[in-house]
């Protein structure tokens, strides 16, 4: 007999599809006081006068050291304020748990994970005003997602959006690297002076709110040849990077660099009037070559000892020959050549209807929901010696409706506080204590999507964590689409 079992009675499937609030993301004035401050000295990243994972030795198992301290660890998550502003796209991005798109609720959620990410030593993410891809990889981009209109003026819901994590960020201690431009997206603004007034624009916002954790990526990828304004292209982005360094607002301006396509070393002009180096791992399919990139980049006559940053590589898990272990892939040979490295994850074309892979593919499930991003920011908490957060684990029964949750490696972390039951994102039940037994007395014939949440304080914070997301598990419960963590006997 299960203990502790809350029967729930399901409201009407129609009162799921909650349609997209607007309320839902806030408007609220600018902080007073900001808490987080980012400085560059040498090659180093200070937050608040101190180094970042001070005083951090990352030690293999072979006995071998490297140090952390000063790196600035980071992952791809450039949609946190995406929308689509064209009508004959929009609807390619609906959840698949209430068949809705909802930008609002796309921020809410990045929000509600960023602890979680920063538990495991994630002190910086790139978020885009123009985003990226949405599938990862794309040839056109008919899809309007661009926080500048055509003007160059700055479209509001867009940095409402963008304040609320900025704000976020700075609350965490986080370093965020806010990109303006993105190829295909570039093109919506009608000339180059368009261009040059968004970026005044962009960074005089990032000052006048006060942010001091903010650094600037000005273009992705600048001779990637879809660029349509030359202004943006490698031989002349100089220009904007110079004009964007030069905004200032009570003595304070912005650091700010720009990148390459992968498998790329930026070009001498760039590097010799940018704040950092970003470089990115697309395509390095031996990691000897990303540690070789470092290596021309520092030997460069106009590298002045700046950071060196790759905020973009999708390649340690698309090769079988790398993975997550200490050795041999991309992330930890940029660590240990001293160099900070960025996660880039997207589905696969396979993977197109699995909403849990992927932070770039929308809609987005913005926990550490499949098992690539769990090797990711396991092997993340083990380089910069962050605690990680517990896994929720769930074991479905043959009625339909019961469900066991189980927190993995609970004695290890603080005490739960909650832990509720979600059925097409929204709350059906929840409990305070274990064992986290459900039983929902009359779960419909049809369609729905299950998940599991808790909140547990750590410190100031408070952390959300998720299980991925299951398409009508009772049903479909062992497709090899809805894999579940493992760990705990019984929960497969």
């Amino acid at each position: 007999m299960m203990k502790n079992i809350l029967y729930l009675v399901m409201v009407l499937f129609a009162s799921t599809l909650v349609a997209c609030n607007t309320n839902t993301v806030k408007e609220h004035e600018p902080a007073k006081e900001r808490k987080t401050e980012v400085t560059i000295v040498g090659n180093k990243f200070y937050v608040n006068g101190v180094p970042t994972y001070p005083g951090r030795i990352w030690t293999t198992s072979r006995g071998e050291s490297f140090p952390v301290e000063g790196l600035l660890m980071n992952s791809r998550m450039v949609q946190g304020i995406f929308d689509d502003l064209n009508p004959q796209t929009r609807g390619q991005w609906a959840y698949p748990d209430t068949k809705k798109w909802c930008p609002d609720r796309n921020t809410k959620e990045f929000i509600d994970a960023m602890p979680t990410w920063r538990e495991h030593g994630l002190l910086s993410f790139t978020i885009n005003l123009q985003g990226g891809c949405p599938y990862g990889y794309c040839r056109t981009q008919p899809w309007d997602n661009s926080a500048f209109a055509p003007d160059g003026s700055l479209r509001e819901d867009f940095m409402n959006r963008l304040e609320l994590i900025l704000d976020r960020a700075d609350e965490l201690g986080m370093i965020p690297i806010v990109g303006y431009y993105y190829f295909g997206q570039d093109e919506r603004l009608v000339d180059e002076e368009a261009v040059k007034k968004a970026v005044v624009n962009a960074s005089e916002w990032i000052l006048a709110k006060g942010y001091t954790n903010v650094i600037v990526e000005l273009s992705n990828e600048c001779d990637v040849k879809a660029y349509d304004h030359d202004i943006l292209k490698c031989e002349r982005i100089h220009e904007l990077i110079i004009l964007a360094k030069g905004v200032e607002k009570n003595g304070r301006s912005l650091y700010v660099g720009t990148s390459h396509k992968g498998n790329t070393v930026p070009l001498p002009g760039i590097i010799d009037v940018s704040d950092f180096v970003l470089l990115h791992g697309n395509g390095v399919r031996n990691p000897e070559r990303m540690k070789e990139m470092i290596d021309i980049v520092r030997a460069m006559d106009v590298y002045r000892n700046v950071p060196i940053i790759n905020n973009e590589d999708d390649r340690t898990w698309r090769t079988e020959t790398q993975g997550w272990g200490e050795y041999g892939n991309n992330m930890v040979v940029a660590v240990q050549n001293y160099a900070s490295w960025g996660y880039f994850d997207f589905r696969l074309e396979e993977e197109n209807a699995l909403f849990n892979e992927g932070f770039q593919s929308v809609p987005i499930n913005w926990q550490i929901s499949s098992e690539r991003k769990q090797s990711f920011f396991d092997l993340l908490a083990q380089i910069t010696g962050y605690p990680g957060t517990p896994k929720l684990l769930m074991k479905w029964y043959d009625e339909p409706g019961k469900v066991t949750v189980f927190v993995q490696d609970a004695e290890k972390y603080p005490a739960i506080k909650e832990l509720s039951i979600l059925v097409n994102n929204e709350v059906v039940g929840t409990l305070t204590a274990a064992p986290y037994d459900f039983a929902l007395a009359t779960m419909p014939q049809h369609w729905h999507q299950v998940k599991a949440r808790a909140i547990y304080q750590s410190g100031d914070e408070e952390i959300i964590i998720e299980s991925p997301l299951f398409e009508n598990p009772w049903w479909n419960y062992g497709g090899a689409k809805h894999k579940p963590f493992v760990g705990i006997p019984g929960t497969e």
